[in-house]
C-alpha cells in the first residue's frame, strides 16, 4: 500500500496547500508515482498544477460511493508522476454527508486500499483550515499527519488547543483496535521569519513537543521567502522554480532536507541523480513544454 501522508490543522493560513502540493511535486520528480487528493471545500490544491487530462468526477465520488475509487475520478496533471482527485464540494455537502455516517472515520482510509491507489508509492492529502468531517477522515487514513505551524503565539497556540484536541479525540476508540488509531503527527515549522522572536518561539516549540508520545517536531524549517509563492503562481513545484544548489536556506535545499527527513531511504539523494537531465536549469516536464 501506498505510504499516506495528511496534512492538517485546525487553523487556515499555515501553509497545508503549498506544502502539499511542493512535496507531492518533488516526490513525482523523484520518480513516485504520486496521488495528491484535495480534501479542503476550497479547491486550492486542484488548482495548484495545470490538469492535463481531467476525470470526470473528483472527491464527492469518492466520498458517496462509500471510499470506492473509480478511474473517472483521478485527473492526470501536467507534473510526469503526479495524479489528483479534485475537490468538486464547496458548499460544504461532503461535510454535511460524512457526519450522517457511522463509518464516516474509515471511508477515506478504505479508499486507501482501493486496487486503483495500490500502484501510488504515496499519497498526498490536502485538508480544511478548520476541525470537520472530510479532516477527521483524512487524518485516519493517514500514515502519518503535518501540520504546519508558523512561527507566532497565534499557530502555536492554536496547533496546542486545536490540532491535538482533534487528535486526542479521533484517537478515544484506539482501546478497541489499531484500525480506530491515527497515524502520528508531525509538526513542521513553516514561513519562519528572520528574527530573533520567531526563532525564540520555534525553540518553545520544540522544547513543549520534546518527548511527546503523539508529537514530533520536524527538524526541516521552511523560512519564509517570496519563492513559494512564486512557484504558485507560476504553477511549479518550487524546488523547480528557487533552484540554488548553492544557498543552503533556498526552496531546492529545503524540500530534499524534507522528503529526506520523511524518507529516510533517500536520504543525499536529489532529484537530479534520480531524472537524467544536462539542463542546469532543470527542464520542465514535456507536459509543460506543451503548455508554455
Amino acid at each position: 500500500m501506498p505510504t499516506v501522508i495528511s496534512f492538517v490543522s485546525t487553523k487556515g493560513g499555515v501553509g497545508k496547500t503549498t506544502l502539499a502540493a511542493n512535496l507531492a511535486g518533488i516526490l513525482a520528480d523523484y520518480g513516485m508515482r504520486v496521488l495528491a487528493i484535495d480534501a479542503d471545500i476550497q479547491p486550492s490544491l486542484s488548482k495548484f498544477y495545470p490538469l492535463l487530462e481531467q476525470a470526470s468526477c473528483g472527491l464527492n465520488a469518492v466520498i458517496t460511493r462509500g471510499g470506492s475509487v473509480h478511474a473517472d475520478s483521478i485527473s492526470r496533471t501536467i507534473i510526469d508522476n503526479l495524479d489528483l482527485i479534485y475537490s468538486d464540494a464547496p458548499d460544504g455537502s461532503l461535510q454535511n454527508w460524512l457526519r450522517d455516517r457511522e463509518d464516516r472515520l474509515m471511508i477515506m482510509r478504505r479508499a486507501m486500499a482501493a486496487p486503483l491507489i495500490q500502484p501510488y508509492n504515496v499519497v498526498v492529502i490536502d485538508t480544511q483550515g478548520a476541525v470537520g468531517e472530510l479532516q477527521k477522515t483524512a487524518a485516519m487514513a493517514a500514515d502519518y499527519m503535518i501540520s504546519p505551524i508558523k512561527p507566532d503565539t497565534l499557530s502555536a497556540g492554536e496547533f496546542s488547543s486545536g490540532t491535538l484536541g482533534m487528535l486526542d479525540d479521533l484517537n478515544r476508540l484506539a482501546d478497541f483496535g489499531e484500525k480506530f488509531r491515527s497515524g502520528d503527527l508531525y509538526a513542521l515549522i513553516n514561513a519562519q521569519e528572520r528574527n530573533n522572536n520567531a526563532r525564540v518561539l520555534a525553540t518553545v516549540v520544540r522544547q513543549k513537543f520534546a518527548g511527546h508520545r503523539k508529537v514530533r517536531v520536524l527538524d526541516t524549517v521552511v523560512p519564509s521567502a517570496a519563492a513559494y509563492a512564486a512557484a504558485a503562481t507560476a504553477q511549479r513545484p518550487v524546488h523547480r522554480y528557487d533552484r540554488r544548489p548553492s544557498f543552503a536556506n533556498s526552496a531546492w535545499h529545503v524540500m530534499h532536507q524534507l522528503v529526506w527527513e520523511l524518507f529516510p531511504s533517500l536520504k543525499d539523494i536529489y532529484v537530479d541523480d534520480v531524472i537524467a537531465d544536462d539542463d542546469p536549469t532543470f527542464a520542465p516536464s514535456a507536459a509543460e513544454e506543451g503548455l508554455a
